[in-house]
């Protein structure tokens, strides 16, 4: 066996490696014509994202919604990947590249369970994105400077100071690659209808004008529709009550432990995947490279389970509710029900903090009207934005405040 393994060049095994992957929405996404890409792909920064969970603590409320981040990031490049061969005939080739690079690697800075994890360390998952991207200790920098990106360039692209109009458009706007991917995929593994939308019936109504990338009047139904879908997305699966109520156990467990830190610091040969997380409860600053790039939700877990080695009440009941169903009661906001909370727990000798929590749910508009957000509509000889009018943005908006506000109680502690 060795002596064959022997007779193999070094580069055997990347040139055997499949140049497609399956995939549940794109069906098949192809690198045939994109094998540099793959060096990416396969890398330890981008592999590790298939831990973390696109839709955060969704799955507990939506068992199916396992979805990754991992999978997403490839099924963004794979819509960016269309597009790039509709206008193939414009663009440049370090254009291309820098589009298909910049669509692949969006998400790379996201942390354990993705969202919520921001919450919880304070960290902006595109700026960490960016630390890693700039980081000279890890791969994607060598493979971007092997590939003749220019880092400054990608960097751009992501905060939104990209010279090529159309590039920051399908990459961040109210209509781009990402949001595409995100809304299928998400719909797909929830188990709804929002949000959908033909992909090549968009793209192929889609045309590259000085700069910028505009779609046909023929397409303006469907994308509304689209963004319809994506405001549905939020009121029913994003900003569902259960999950709130998963993430307020995940940013107590660490606020507790910022309270009692002297204790936490004394179990830290007992605690699994320590030096992984002290650096939030000491609230100091993160190693990229040597930290950060290996956090994922397994060994956020770990960590996790293991917290109960420390016997506190407070964050043993935030551990129990985060890892069993029914520990937290959440209720639909009414006085009555807030003071009947209330009046419960001030007989508990406890900071009401943890016992309960009056959470409002953030409102989503439906279309973002900043000019870098826009998506514009190319109408014979005319060119303009693409807008809900008043009047309809208006019946949406007043919907979205309406029993806007929820109680969640923790039921090992208030009981």
């Amino acid at each position: 066996m060795k002596d064959l393994l022997d007779s193999f060049s070094p580069n055997i095994f990347q040139k055997k490696m499949n140049h497609y992957i399956k995939d549940p929405v794109h069906k098949e996404i192809n690198f045939y014509n994109d094998k540099w890409l793959l060096d990416f792909v396969y890398s330890y920064e981008m592999v590790r994202l298939l831990e973390i969970k696109q839709l955060g603590t969704s799955f507990k409320t939506f068992p199916s919604a396992t979805n990754n981040r991992y999978s997403h990031c490839l099924g963004a490049f794979c819509v960016a990947q269309k597009f790039a061969k509709h206008f193939i005939a414009q663009i440049s080739k370090p254009d291309r590249k820098l589009f298909l690079i910049a669509a692949l690697l969006h998400d790379i800075g996201h942390g354990p369970y993705s969202h919520v994890f921001e919450k919880i360390s304070h960290l902006n998952h595109e700026e960490m994105g960016w630390k890693i991207i700039k980081n000279e200790n890890l791969k994607i920098y060598h493979l971007l400077k092997k590939n003749k990106i220019n880092i400054d360039n990608l960097i751009n692209v992501y905060s939104g100071k990209c010279e090529k109009n159309w590039i920051g458009r399908l990459i961040s706007s109210n209509l781009d690659v990402d949001r595409i991917d995100y809304l299928l995929r998400d719909s797909y593994f929830v188990g709804t209808n929002f949000s959908t939308i033909d992909v090549n019936f968009l793209i192929e109504r889609s045309f590259l004008i000085n700069n910028d990338v505009y779609f046909s009047s023929t397409a303006a139904n469907y994308i509304e529709s689209f963004l319809l879908g994506r405001y549905y997305m939020h009121q029913d699966i994003y900003d569902n009550k259960n999950t709130y109520a998963y993430e307020w156990c995940l940013i107590k467990i660490f606020e507790r432990l910022k309270e009692i830190k002297d204790t936490f610091s004394n179990y830290k040969n007992q605690i699994y995947f320590y030096d992984f997380y002290e650096w939030i409860v000491f609230e100091k600053e993160v190693s990229v490279d040597k930290i950060y790039i290996h956090l994922n939700d397994s060994n956020l877990n770990s960590f996790l389970v293991s917290l109960k080695v420390m016997e506190d009440k407070i964050l043993n009941s935030f551990v129990e509710a985060f890892f069993n169903i029914d520990q937290i009661f959440v209720f639909s906001y009414t006085k009555e029900l807030l003071d009947e909370v209330k009046k419960n727990a001030n007989n508990k000798n406890i900071d009401i903090s943890y016992l309960f929590t009056l959470f409002e749910k953030p409102q989503k508009s439906i279309y973002l009207s900043e000019e870098k957000n826009s998506i514009n509509i190319f109408n014979a000889n005319k060119k303009l934005t693409y807008k809900f009018s008043a009047k309809r943005l208006s019946s949406f908006n007043q919907n979205a405040t309406e029993n806007n506000k929820i109680i969640m109680i923790n039921k090992n502690l208030i009981s």
